[in-house]
């Protein structure tokens, strides 16, 4: 009997110790990424009137996103894995029917971010691939 009792007072103690572990992956992104950001750059092309109707923009906070597409609404979360790394995650988007030309390639882009710098009160992103946009303050 006393055997038993000693195992269930273990293993309590040991399932409490489990539930207060903190996932240390998941960080607030840098204060200075948190806020908004206007597109000016697209695929190494400088963004026009006539790509989109409003330029797009993204308003980063610490742990989340939101903005337009230039006709839609996006939001979703943000994770930061370390400096210069971060993740648009959980993307989603009204579905107004638009004439935005480049939205697609817009939000597409967003959802495949790997990095971030940021130079001259420029925000630039980046995927596998290399540099895929960049903003200035809004």
């Amino acid at each position: 009997m006393l055997f038993i009792t000693v195992s269930l007072v273990c293993s309590c103690k040991t399932a409490k110790e489990t539930k207060s572990t903190v996932n240390v992956n998941e960080n607030p992104v840098e204060k200075k990424l948190q806020q908004t950001w206007i597109l000016e750059n697209l695929n190494g092309k400088v963004i026009t009137d006539k790509d989109f109707s409003s330029f797009p923009k993204i308003v980063l906070a610490q742990t989340s996103f939101s903005g337009s597409t230039g006709c839609n609404a996006i939001k979703g979360n943000l994770l930061s894995k370390g400096d210069g790394k971060i993740q648009f995650l959980n993307f989603t988007s009204e579905t107004k029917k638009c004439n935005e030309k480049k939205e697609a390639e817009f939000a597409q882009l967003l959802k495949t971010t790997s990095g971030y710098s940021i130079k001259d009160n420029k925000l630039f992103l980046s995927n596998q691939f290399g540099l895929t946009m960049s903003f200035k303050k809004g």
